[in-house]
């Protein structure tokens, strides 16, 4: 299969600032396959990895979505990486313990609204996790800032929030972990 240049350009955009691509988006109210991340993988060990690799990152494929990251750490990636944690911790816990089901979060014809998220951002636990990771915008520019900027949340149809591949990856691993954790 031939590269996409003008798909290959679109990826090193989207992942050199700061984006995640994932395998489906969100679009006309409905999860379709994203064209980028079929390129990407597509051309994933004879192309991509390689490249990345020449220019200073480790381009990173996990089951529904990429992303890439610098060979070398550095302070600022660790600081996105706390908050992207820290917000997806807050709204997990909120959500759950406000008493509606995980699966808000992620079904996109659902979501998480502006209500819930005013909700959550109430609880005093939630505002220090929050200040410890250095989250001060509030709950909800954060969200759009942080996860939603980098394609681990999106906003459906109603204008709610929803965990995109990525963002649910974070759950499925923090829950795999419990449950290997007590076996």
């Amino acid at each position: 299969m031939q590269v996409d240049q003008h798909a290959s350009r679109k990826l090193y955009e989207c992942f050199i600032n700061g984006q995640v691509i994932n395998e489906l988006v969100f679009q006309d109210s409905g999860m379709v396959v994203n064209p980028l991340f079929e390129e990407l993988v597509s051309n994933f060990d004879r192309y991509y990895r390689e490249l990345y690799l020449n220019i200073g990152f480790e381009l990173v494929l996990k089951k529904g979505f990429a992303f890439i990251r610098s060979i070398e750490a550095d302070d600022a990636q660790n600081d996105i990486v706390r908050k992207v944690q820290g917000l997806l911790l807050v709204l997990g816990r909120g959500v759950t313990e406000l008493g509606f089901q995980f699966e808000l979060l992620t079904d996109p014809e659902v979501g998480v609204s502006n209500e819930i998220i005013e909700q959550i951002e109430q609880k005093e636990d939630k505002q220090e996790v929050l200040a410890a990771c250095d989250l001060k915008g509030g709950l909800l520019t954060d969200i759009e800032r942080v996860l939603g900027k980098r394609n681990i949340a999106f906003q459906n149809v109603k204008g709610n929030w929803v965990l995109s591949n990525a963002g649910k990856a974070f759950f499925d691993e923090l829950f795999e972990g419990r449950v290997e954790g007590e076996s």
